[in-house]
């Protein structure tokens, strides 16, 4: 009786504990929050409005920009690090093709104030697919890089466009100035 009882307890911590977490949003960030979160991230995300340079990108005359590039983003998984108070998302937006398509933006951002990122940084980015693909490739890649896993197995160089575009062996992402550099493009002299 005893076997059976430590037996059934052992099976129920390990199923609780194995238990994997659903990423859902909602259950990490209010959609306020989400919200304010994607406007200052496509100001990175996004290419720049037509006129804009990185340095007046968050001018105001450029809101129309950015709020029409919010209006096509959704935040699909979230995670909170309470120790070191990072967030880890994965955001679908609709991507430029002929056939309704999303691509995906894996980022982990530090808040600050007046909803700015203290820290910003696109862990990878995803080839255009449809939005069921985003969400199911998105998901496993998501809960692979939380886990610490080797997303370098998802590169295109292994993986043609099947999940990971970009960092790749040409792209790489400069935290510091909070964008994708291209390696050939920063190593040509222009006169």
């Amino acid at each position: 009786m005893r076997i059976a009882y430590y037996t059934f307890f052992a099976l129920l911590v390990l199923s609780t504990s194995c238990k994997k977490k659903n990423y859902d949003p909602s259950g990490c960030l209010s959609a306020e929050e989400q919200k304010k979160i994607l406007y200052t991230m496509m100001h990175y995300a996004s290419r720049l409005a037509p006129e804009a340079t990185h340095e007046t990108k968050f001018d105001k005359k450029f809101d129309w920009y950015y709020d029409r590039a919010v209006n096509e983003a959704r935040v699909l998984y979230c995670d909170h690090n309470e120790e070191n108070d990072t967030y880890s998302l994965l955001v679908a937006r609709k991507a430029r093709s002929i056939t309704p398509m999303e691509e995906g933006i894996a980022v982990r951002i530090k808040l600050g104030e007046n909803d700015t990122f203290a820290d910003y940084e696109e862990v990878f980015r995803m080839w255009k697919m449809h939005a069921d693909s985003v969400e199911k490739k998105g998901k496993f890649l998501f809960r692979t890089m939380l886990e610490g896993g080797d997303l370098t197995l998802y590169y295109t160089q292994f993986r043609k466009d099947e999940f990971i575009e970009f960092p790749d062996q040409r792209f790489t992402f400069d935290k510091k100035i909070r964008r994708w550099r291209d390696s050939a493009m920063d190593t040509i002299q222009f006169q």
